[in-house]
């Protein structure tokens, strides 16, 4: 088999446990839409590439139906960026609200992870209609794997209905902390971070400034109290400002 089950769970079990927390917790940032969830934060084309096990341009040929579960998509590929170098990819998605459904004979863009030996598709990343992919196959075309591990993350605003990807809290200090080194970078104009760091097991935490309490977000992608980078993947990191704490 050309795939592998990463020992990290996947979004669609991660999305599951996020439900349940919810329901169960009345302690959270922000209130999960009713439709639909995504850990936070939304990645990067670039992270969501590396994390992905199959990217790819095809189009919709056959749809598979599994009564009360889901449906299985056969597309024929039309360009191939990672995965498997065959004509035809099979990728599942879940009946639920992480599903992303698929068009009979429509074309799409596609980002594929493995879970329990089949490849799935969610609505938490950026596979889309191939007609309106334009400017992320243009990213993707410029991205080189590495041989390191990328720690990515934000810092964003709290507010009382969700994490804007666009909003975020500059010069915030993020620390990376490894068994050995521990290394640093700054939020950028939008909140953002990106670090190349070796493999291993790190913890991270973010430095408060004087206008913000800053803290490591309970539904980031990866916990930052203990996550895995590996080698030629992305480790996802979510922080809020609380300005309602001023440090």
């Amino acid at each position: 088999m050309w795939y592998k089950v990463f020992d990290s769970p996947m979004r669609t079990y991660r999305a599951i446990c996020a439900c349940l927390f919810f329901c169960c917790s009345s302690a959270l940032f922000f209130a999960i839409p009713a439709f639909g969830f995504c850990f936070q934060p939304n990645p990067s084309v670039s992270c969501e590439f590396l994390n992905s096990d199959a990217v790819f341009a095809g189009k919709v040929i056959q749809v598979r139906t599994v009564a009360g579960e889901g449906w299985y998509y056969k597309l024929h590929v039309l360009q191939l960026f990672r995965g498997p170098d065959t004509e035809v990819i099979e990728v599942y998605t879940g009946d639920d609200s992480g599903g992303y459904p698929l068009e009979l004979g429509r074309e799409y863009l596609i980002f594929a992870y493995v879970y329990e030996k089949k490849l799935e598709i969610d609505n938490c990343g950026d596979s889309q209609p191939l007609s309106e992919a334009k400017d992320v196959i243009g990213q993707i075309e410029k991205i080189s794997v590495p041989k390191d591990g990328i720690v990515e993350g934000q810092v964003a605003l709290e507010n009382e209905r969700r994490i804007p990807a666009d909003r975020g809290v500059p010069g915030v200090q993020i620390f990376v902390h490894g068994e050995d080194k521990t290394y640093s970078v700054i939020t950028d104009g939008r909140g953002w971070f990106r670090i190349h760091i070796p493999p291993g097991v790190y913890s991270a935490e973010a430095k408060s400034i004087p206008a913000y309490r800053v803290v490591a977000f309970d539904l980031s992608h990866d916990q930052p109290k203990n996550f895995t980078v590996r080698g030629g993947r992305c480790a996802e990191l979510q922080f809020v400002a609380d300005p309602a704490h001023v440090y």
